[in-house]
């Protein structure tokens, strides 16, 4: 396991196939890593089988993390320290 999350899902674990535990698990170590890219959505808001129902590559977990970062950026303060712009820098040095 490279994620610390997937080990919260104990029942899951036990009735899943292994290519969809090695998916999840590689979803959850990238959101763990860029947590503060957009990550910290996934890590803290979607169980395995809502990202198996969501992505079907990591890709699509970036893609995903980005409009989370984008809207956040449509939604900020406005102000040139808005933490949101720091943010979107990270997340573009991640892709």
């Amino acid at each position: 396991m490279q994620s610390n999350t997937i080990t919260l899902y104990k029942t899951w674990l036990a009735t899943a196939a292994v290519p969809q535990i090695a998916f999840v698990d590689a979803v959850y170590a990238m959101c763990e890593e860029h947590y503060g890219e957009g990550g910290d959505s996934v890590v803290e808001c979607l169980s395995p089988g809502e990202i198996l129902a969501e992505f079907t590559t990591l890709e699509d977990v970036k893609r995903y993390c980005g409009l989370l970062v984008e809207q956040a950026l449509n939604t900020r303060w406005g102000e040139d320290n808005d933490p949101e712009i720091a943010r979107a820098e990270r997340f573009r040095e991640w892709e």
